[in-house]
C-alpha cells in the first residue's frame, strides 16, 4: 500500500510538472503575439482620437514619467504637417472601482487654443453595464470632454464641482476616467514645454481650476455603495 501511495504521488507530481511546463511554453509562444497585438491596437487608437488626414502618418513617441507612472505622448504628423498629439495615460490619483483606467486622448491645436478631439478607453476592468459603459461611444464622460478646451475643465465629476457627468451608478469609475484625462493633459503640456517638470505636471494641468479640483481624498476605498 505504501508503494502504491508513493506511485500515485509520483504520478501526480509528474502530471503537475508537465502541465506547468506546457503552460510556460504556451506563454512564451504567445506573449510576443499578445504584445504585438496590444501595440497595434494602441497605434490604431492614436489615429482614432485625432482628425482624419490624407497621406502616411508619421508617429514620434516620447515617454514621460510622473512618479511610478508612464505617459506616452505621440506626436502625429502627415506630409510634414502636425495633425495632433495622442497621449496614452493612466488614472494616477484615482482608482476605478476595480483597477486603474488607461485612456488614449487626442489633442489638436486650433485658432491658438487646444481642443480634446477624441478619447479611447485602452484598459478598464469596471462592472459590465455600469462603469464599463465608459467604453461606449458617446457616453456622458466622453461628451463632457470631447470638443472642449482642457484648460477650462475641472477634472472631477459634476456633483463634486467638476466638469464630468458621471456614468449612472458609477461615480468611482467616473472619477478615475476624469483623472486619466487630467493625466493625459498634463503629459501633453509637459511635451509642449509648458510645464517645467514631471513633479509639476499634475498640479500644472489643473491650475486654472485649482479651487474646484482640491477634493482628492481617496474615496475609491469607501466601498461599493459609493459607486456601482
Amino acid at each position: 500500500m505504501k508503494s502504491s501511495l508513493l506511485n500515485m504521488v509520483l504520478v501526480l507530481f509528474g502530471i503537475t510538472a508537465v502541465a506547468a511546463f506546457l503552460v510556460g511554453v504556451v506563454n512564451n509562444i504567445t506573449k510576443d503575439t499578445i504584445a504585438q497585438t496590444e501595440q497595434k491596437n494602441k497605434d490604431l487608437a492614436k489615429l482614432e482620437v485625432l482628425p482624419a488626414f490624407e497621406g502616411e502618418a508619421e508617429l514620434r513617441d516620447t515617454v514621460r514619467r510622473i512618479g511610478d507612472f508612464e505617459i506616452n505622448v505621440t506626436t502625429v504628423k502627415a506630409n510634414g504637417v502636425l495633425v495632433g498629439y495622442a497621449v496614452e495615460a493612466p488614472s494616477i490619483t484615482r482608482n476605478g472601482y476595480a483597477d486603474r483606467i488607461n485612456l488614449m486622448v487626442g489633442f489638436v491645436e486650433k485658432n491658438d487654443t487646444t481642443i480634446i478631439n477624441g478619447i479611447k478607453v485602452l484598459k478598464q476592468s469596471e462592472t459590465p453595464g455600469l462603469g464599463a459603459n465608459m467604453t461606449k461611444e458617446g457616453n456622458s464622460l466622453e461628451r463632457s470632454a470631447v470638443g472642449k478646451e482642457p484648460k477650462t475643465l475641472a477634472f472631477a465629476v459634476s456633483k463634486e464641482g467638476g466638469s464630468f457627468d458621471a456614468l449612472t451608478g458609477s461615480t468611482i469609475s467616473s472619477r478615475a476616467y476624469a483623472n486619466a484625462v487630467e493625466t493625459a493633459y498634463a503629459g501633453y503640456l509637459w511635451a509642449k514645454g509648458e510645464l517645467p517638470s514631471a513633479e509639476d505636471a499634475m498640479s500644472g494641468a489643473t491650475k486654472p481650476n485649482e479651487e474646484q479640483t482640491t477634493n482628492v481624498e481617496p474615496e475609491a476605498q469607501k466601498g461599493e455603495q459609493n459607486n456601482e
